[in-house]
């Protein structure tokens, strides 16, 4: 009779054993649930700042304006430099450098013709970041995700800028 009791006994421990295997996968997989979710949000937030950010910068471009000329360059240099800095993108880094780079050419710029190479430079380079992010299935123009809301607006503010070096330039 004892050594039934023990089987017995060896029997439920080695269902509770299971029970608590399975609860810790459950604690597991609910864990990984909230870490994916808290980071497609910071990505969603990160895109959003960007879209913001450009939507400062467009405005900037707007009161650019009233430049012609070698102001013009430097003031839409200003606006990119400052718009740089408030991209925290965090799906493509490479955003900051390309718009830190077409304001040191508009800077260098004497012509419109280098002007508007700085800008097409930098539109080249945000298009294929557009393409990267569409690609990843973090974007794009059907699949809004990610950084591409930021990006295109980036992008808009580009073509703001080179419609205004042509007008203005």
């Amino acid at each position: 009779m004892r050594n039934a009791n023990v089987i017995n006994q060896a029997m439920e421990w080695k269902d509770f054993g299971g029970q608590i295997a399975a609860g810790a996968r459950a604690a597991l997989l609910a864990a990984l649930i909230v870490l994916g979710s808290l980071a497609a949000n910071r990505e969603a937030a990160a895109g959003a700042g960007t879209a913001a950010a450009a939507q400062n910068a467009d405005a900037g471009i707007s009161g650019c304006s009233n430049n012609n000329g070698k102001a013009l360059y430097n003031c839409i240099a200003n606006v990119l430099d400052r718009l740089s800095g408030q991209i925290y993108d965090v799906r493509v880094p490479e955003v900051r450098g390309a718009l830190k780079t077409a304001a040191s050419k508009l800077r260098a710029a004497v012509t419109s013709a280098q002007a508007l190479s700085a800008i097409s430079q930098c539109q080249a380079m945000i298009s294929g970041a557009l393409r990267q992010v569409g690609a990843s299935g973090g974007g794009g123009r059907n699949n809004r995700g990610g950084g591409a809301p930021g990006l295109e607006g980036i992008a808009g503010v580009l073509s703001h800028a080179a419609s205004l070096i042509q007008s203005k330039g």
